[in-house]
């Protein structure tokens, strides 16, 4: 008997000498005790008041912004040349006749020899003439002409410096990281509280939201410049500046035009949040399809918009010579040729009157899509009324009553830090117990428990719909290329056009915001997850069939554990696009942070606008930094 409990004590002894038991033990000491002395909720009293100190920045902004020498010599003209910049652009666009940019668009894209590309590009600049909104898609060309203009002119040089100054890039890249993370809506908080309300505003914040790939791609076409032509520039003497005029920029334009490109899709995808600072265009007329609840008319506007983006892509992709493609040679006496008829052109459109766009079908056509869904409400009522009821007093209701009351706020800030200490280290812990302590100290403590629940309901049914999905289509390439067009559909189209039909379906609440985001966070999770189904090497498959194993073992055993990687990261990316549906979520009744957002925005209220900011940034960081890391975690080691 002494014996077993000899051997007894020397096994728990054993046991509570392993450090990671001791640890374990410790935390779990350390949440009951949280749990027990601590509050649910996080205290009121505990607001730092944030807002107050911005308010009176705000009202001091008003009552200088033309006295102050910060604004007269800095602000002001800054805005004053923007706006120049805006009306010269629109005016100029205005004053073209109607069928000048359909055929400057052919020529461009004509010179690949891509006939049905050109002329099916030509149409689409069209469309939004044809569907009565030519005045509105110019406003919105101009913002966007302007915008990735500035995003041009400011992020190439900075991309060429961050490229050849490796301590600029070391200062410049975790910037850029957050640029990345932050939701665009917190872009417009400190340009109204600057700036103001406006288009110009509106150009600025876009700007900011859509610069960093510009210099991302920018440092990354310079970087890769081969070392063949480096070492022949300087065999030949070339200076610096030579050999970045004449080598490095040259042999950086596609990837300088791809940088391009990406500015513009990003610079798309905040145009419909900028109506909100004042941007009007096509983005006002989608907000206002919302508000009526018109999801016919809500597709033909958002159609023009994806038309805006098919185009501005295309155009800028056929600036790109790519290797074994065809073009014209043109010679100077054609170029003059060209410019001379479309200078005639023009005056002849202008003597004969044929200036503003001829007729227009109209958006009549779309409500046979408002009457389909009408039907569809109507008649699966008794589906989507138990389902919308079931996320929120089931999912959304109970996950609020656990974090705000069950649970005490010291235990969330325990057991978050706890795992972000296992998944990234101890600095990522204190990271985030500093991080979620200072959400409750900015009172935003019960809006970002609704904006968390939400966004985790949304990414976990994204997750079941995206994840099979995409390891099916890993598995089959045929399949994955008949889909990539959708997926492209789905990922132009502006975001709060996805809540419109499922307004219509649910009513106003939490509930469609919810399934609007996982319609828009689809795209990529699907995307990455057959990424990464289909780079598994070959040589672990056929290990595996080799040794027997059934194409179920095979899928299990070893392409979900391989693809694990891309499979996080297709959740890190869903989780952010999830977040960028928190404003519209708020628009549509989500309540939370995104309708916060808009509050502070519409009054405006910049107080209220930094506290949601900051909410919104701690929490989209913190989510996205622990999911890099257990990314980076289950990654496979590289091979020697």
């Amino acid at each position: 008997m002494s014996t077993a409990l000899a051997q007894q004590a020397n096994s728990s002894r054993l046991l509570l000498s392993n450090p990671l038991v001791r640890t374990a033990a410790f935390v779990t000491i350390v949440l009951i005790t949280a749990q027990t002395f601590g509050t649910g909720g996080f205290p009121e009293s505990w607001n730092i008041g944030i807002a107050e100190p911005i308010t009176g920045v705000q009202s001091w902004v008003r009552e200088n912004r033309s006295s102050n020498w910060s604004f007269r010599f800095f602000f002001n003209p800054l805005i004053s040349a923007v706006e120049f910049g805006l009306n010269s652009v629109e005016s100029f666009l205005v004053w073209l006749p109607w069928f000048i940019p359909p055929i400057i668009v052919f020529l461009i894209i004509g010179r690949s020899r891509r006939w049905g590309l050109a002329t099916f590009t030509a149409f689409v600049v069209v469309y939004p003439g044809i569907v009565g909104l030519w005045p509105e898609s110019i406003v919105t060309i101009s913002l966007m002409a302007v915008s990735v203009a500035i995003s041009i002119l400011i992020g190439v040089p900075l991309g060429v410096l961050t490229a050849l100054n490796k301590r600029f890039e070391s200062i410049l890249r975790p910037i850029l990281d957050g640029m990345q993370t932050v939701p665009a809506t917190v872009y417009l908080i400190p340009i109204v509280l600057v700036f103001g309300i406006g288009p110009a505003p509106a150009a600025i914040a876009t700007v900011i939201y859509a610069i960093p790939p510009m210099i991302r791609l920018t440092c990354l076409g310079i970087q890769q410049v081969p070392k063949s032509a480096v070492e022949a520039a300087h065999m030949f003497g070339a200076t610096k500046r030579q050999f970045l005029a004449k080598v490095q920029l040259p042999l950086a334009v596609p990837s300088i035009i791809a940088g391009i490109n990406q500015t513009v899709m990003m610079a798309l995808g905040i145009v419909v949040i900028a109506t909100l600072v004042g941007a009007g265009g096509l983005g006002q007329e989608i907000n206002q399809t919302v508000r009526r609840l018109e999801a016919g008319r809500g597709l033909v506007v958002s159609l023009a918009v994806v038309a805006v983006a098919l185009v501005l892509d295309r155009v800028s992709r056929s600036l790109v010579v790519e290797p074994g493609e065809q073009r014209f040679h043109i010679s100077r006496k054609l170029m003059y040729t060209t410019i001379s008829g479309l200078v005639f052109a023009t005056i002849l459109g202008r003597a004969m009157g044929w200036i503003e766009f001829p007729f227009s079908w109209g958006t009549s056509f779309a409500d046979p899509i408002d009457s389909g869904f009408t039907w569809f409400r109507t008649t699966f009522d008794v589906v989507t009324r138990p389902f919308n009821d079931f996320v929120v007093r089931e999912l959304i209701v109970r996950a609020q009553t656990l974090l705000n009351q069950t649970l005490a706020w010291q235990a969330i800030v325990v057991a978050a830090s706890t795992f972000s200490y296992v998944v990234a280290g101890w600095k990522m812990s204190l990271t985030t117990a500093i991080g979620i302590t200072f959400i409750g100290l900015t009172g935003r403590w019960p809006d970002a428990v609704d904006t968390l629940t939400q966004t985790v309901i949304a990414v976990v049914f994204s997750m079941l719909i995206a994840i099979p999905i995409g390891i099916w289509l890993g598995r089959r390439p045929r399949a994955e290329s008949f889909i990539s067009p959708f997926l492209d559909a789905l990922q132009t189209i502006p975001n709060l056009v996805y809540a419109i039909p499922f307004v219509m379906i649910f009513s106003v609440g939490p509930v469609p915001g919810i399934v609007a985001a996982v319609v828009y966070a689809l795209p990529p999770g699907i995307r990455l997850t057959a990424l990464g189904i289909r780079q598994v090497n070959y040589e672990s498959l056929e290990a595996a069939t080799t040794f027997g194993a059934t194409p179920r073992q095979v899928l299990r055993g070893v392409r979900v554990p391989l693809a694990m990687p891309s499979i996080i990261l297709a959740i890190n990316q869903m989780v952010m696009m999830v977040l960028a549906m928190a404003i519209i979520a708020g628009m549509v009744g989500g309540g939370g942070l995104g309708y916060r957002s808009i509050e502070a925005l519409t009054k405006p209220d910049a107080g209220l606008g930094a506290e949601v900011g900051i909410a919104i940034v701690i929490m989209a960081t913190i989510l996205d930094r622990l999911l890099q890391a257990t990314a980076k975690r289950l990654q496979a080691p590289a091979a020697n």
